[in-house]
């Protein structure tokens, strides 16, 4: 191998790892008080605050310019769109009414993001691969995010109700009913349908600094799986998904990339 090509590998292969964290980019919902108490005069309220990049539960700060959506669904089904505060984390305060379950929703604007060599150098594009040659990765992504609330005393089964993602983790058990020692299972959404045998990640507010998790594992051909609780307060739970570029979009990509979040607390 010559100096040039020797050269020219490396800057591939530490494009390609940054390229991987990069796209790898998480989205999460974090909840000052995931279970408010709720005051018959003046009803509940917490905040929501955005999580963005690879270090739960604070990591970067997500430009509001690429949210596309950012809603919540109260226990009745209805939603409301909520308007984040700019700057910062987004901090955004949410005044609850009435008791039971809530779900925050988050969804980031679908965009293409491609990494291509040209006369030696690697380049990335936030953007898709037409008209480029050279081209090392290019994938269409998908982001979303939920946080699940309770308020006051529990009722019915909404906690489980799907919201309607390309890609989302259902809880099937209710979180608050939950120790330390226990299992909480998931289901795991694909446009509506199990995600079979994908990898589930999940960790704990303090479990640590980097980018670990505290417990992995596979859904099976239900999209099912089961987190084992070793820690009591909040948590994230993350899947994605890659699949081959869809027919109509291989011209623009090679891949697509779905990632979803759910943040939730333990007792």
């Amino acid at each position: 191998m010559t100096k040039k090509s020797f050269v020219l590998s490396l800057l591939v292969g530490v494009s390609l790892c940054f390229s991987t964290l990069v796209s790898a980019h998480s989205l999460w919902l974090n909840v000052t008080n995931y279970s408010p108490e709720i005051y018959p005069k003046f009803g509940a309220n917490t905040k929501i605050y955005f999580g963005w990049g690879h270090h739960y539960p604070v990591d970067d700060f997500l430009s509001q310019e690429i949210l596309d959506d950012f809603s919540l669904i109260g226990p009745s089904g209805n939603k409301v769109k909520l308007n984040p505060n700019p700057g910062g984390f987004l901090a955004t305060s949410i005044s609850l009414k009435t008791p039971g379950t809530y779900l925050a929703c988050a969804i980031l604007r679908p965009g293409f993001y491609t990494i291509y060599e040209e006369k030696g150098k690697v380049h990335h594009k936030p953007g898709p691969k037409i008209g480029l040659e050279g081209v090392i990765m290019s994938l269409h992504y998908e982001i979303f995010a939920k946080a699940l609330i309770n308020v006051g005393k529990k009722s019915g089964d909404s906690f489980k109700r799907p919201v309607g993602h390309s890609l989302e983790i259902v809880p099937l058990k209710d979180p608050s009913e939950l120790k330390v020692g226990d299992f909480l299972p998931i289901q795991v959404l694909f446009k509506g349908k199990p995600a079979r045998y994908c990898k589930v990640y999940a960790t704990y507010n303090g479990f640590s600094s980097k980018c670990d998790y505290a417990y992995t594992t596979i859904a099976d051909r239900k999209g099912e799986a089961r987190i084992r609780i070793i820690h009591h307060g909040p948590w994230l739970i993350k899947t994605d998904m890659k699949l081959p570029a869809t027919e109509d979009l291989k011209e623009k990509c090679d891949e697509l990339s779905y990632s979803a979040t759910l943040t939730l607390e333990v007792p």
